[in-house]
């Protein structure tokens, strides 16, 4: 079996004699023979185990007897304790689906304080068959016929073109103990009404099925390569760009290609596959799941993916005089010019752009736009006034050209800005209020009247 198990691992060209793998170590005969066969294969390992504490003395054995596992093959073992009963309460879900949550969620956080690449399970071949069942009883036959994937974004199954009969009489033959979860031997959930009920009627079938669900996969790839073409020509050639990722809306079902392909990237992120699905789903715009590393948003556009060591930048004091002040991803540029010089630069904009100078009054442009830089225009009264430039707060409120005062975050919604987006947005304040929102809006503050020979530009570019 070690023969054929390293052949297997090579035809998939995992490299594992060089990439150490985070190997998930319940305690049970599928996971102690792929712990023990990665051993005598002589590829890196580090095991992990999470004890949900749900069987009592039982999960606390199960926890010693890993522990005591690792320490024989000599290898290091991280234990955690996960709260199912507090996850449920919190995120409306089942006990089987908190527990897949928790386990993800810690085993990739793992892999980035190890500095691993990937992560292998036990499943095996009547595994599969199981899935089948299970996925078409819920009426999802693309998922059901599919089959579970040998890999799968950061996850590997080694295991799974093996029996289970054949993984318990290597462990019988080599002497291998393993721990006996009894929760498995009740019917309470489908997968064990499966699992006891209907697959011991079908065991000849285990291995054609195998067989079918990996012709399924392969037809199934050729989406995934097809989806990731079209992505990488709609969105550019990388996910992360400045601190986010692409977006993709419209996505509501994952028999869609595009939904394999966002899984894959979404759960190397460390988001869970329900939070994918529950992302899928949802229209609520604001909305937002987190991972570890991680914030999904769900937008007015589709979706953006921000890095949570992206975060909003400080307020910066400036006394308002020429100078150059950099502020998240903008580049604020102030400059003295003079009136004429003001009319002359929105002349051109209004001329060749198609998006026209705003006006105030028959001659007075107060603002201008771009596409290669934009301006706001604020009278020469402002110099040497002290101002703030911040993010935008609960209860910031701005007055327009035409005396209505409005709230900034209405503003947000009316000018199509992302939820996440808002505090990325550079609030210039003065003691009278807000001058403007950068790129947004322009208050009536400081206005330029028809008898100013100067003013000040305020430009800025995003870096």
């Amino acid at each position: 079996m070690l023969k054929g198990f390293q052949s297997a691992v090579n035809l998939r060209k995992w490299d594992l004699e060089r990439r150490p793998t985070l190997l998930a170590v319940s305690g049970g005969v599928d996971s102690v023979v792929m712990a023990q066969l990665f051993a005598m294969a002589g590829f890196p390992f580090v095991m992990a185990h999470m004890n949900f504490g749900l069987r009592g003395r039982e999960s606390e054995e199960a926890t010693q007897f890993v522990a005591d596992l690792a320490k024989k093959l000599g290898v290091d073992c991280v234990v955690e304790k996960g709260d199912v009963k507090g996850y449920c309460k919190r995120n409306g879900v089942s006990v089987q689906m908190a527990a897949r949550d928790l386990r993800y969620n810690f085993f990739r956080r793992v892999m980035q304080e190890k500095g691993l690449t990937r992560m292998a399970t036990a499943h095996h071949a009547d595994d599969n068959l199981e899935h089948f069942f299970v996925y078409l009883y819920r009426g999802n036959m693309d998922v059901a016929w599919r089959g579970i994937w040998a890999e799968q974004g950061d996850v590997i199954r080694p295991l799974l073109v093996y029996r289970k009969e054949s993984l318990i009489l290597m462990a019988e033959e080599q002497g291998w103990p393993w721990r006996e979860d009894r929760s498995n031997q009740g019917i309470d959930y489908l997968r064990n009404k499966v699992r006891h009920a209907l697959m011991p009627s079908l065991d000849e079938f285990v291995d054609e099925f195998y067989a079918i669900s990996q012709r399924v996969q392969a037809l199934d790839s050729e989406g995934v390569v097809l989806a990731e073409s079209v992505w990488q020509q709609e969105c550019g050639q990388g996910w992360i760009s400045e601190g986010y990722l692409g977006r993709c809306g419209g996505i509501r079902s994952n028999r869609n290609p595009f939904y394999r392909y966002l899984q894959q990237h979404l759960m190397a992120l460390g988001f869970s596959k329900s939070q994918v699905d529950q992302a899928l789903t949802s229209k609520q715009v604001g909305s937002h799941f987190t991972s570890d590393g991680y914030i999904l948003w769900i937008g007015r556009m589709g979706w953006s993916v921000l890095s949570k060591e992206v975060v909003s930048p400080s307020a910066i004091a400036i006394e308002w005089g020429e100078g150059e002040w950099s502020w998240g991803d903008f580049r604020l540029v102030i400059e003295r010019v003079t009136t004429a010089e003001m009319f002359v630069f929105a002349t051109q904009i209004a001329s060749n752009s198609d998006v026209a100078a705003n006006t105030v009054g028959e001659n007075n442009v107060q603002a201008t736009h771009n596409p290669h830089g934009d301006s706001y225009y604020f009278a020469d009264a402002l110099t040497g006034k002290s101002v703030v430039i911040r993010s935008w707060v609960n209860g910031d409120s701005i007055v327009g050209f035409g005396g209505g005062s409005q709230k900034l975050s209405d503003v947000f919604v009316n000018q199509k800005i992302e939820p996440w987006a808002k505090d990325y947005v550079p609030v210039m304040t003065c003691s009278e209020g807000i001058l403007c929102a950068v790129e947004v809006k322009r208050s009536n503050l400081y206005r330029v009247e028809d008898l100013d020979t100067h003013c000040w530009r305020l430009r800025w570019l995003h870096k």
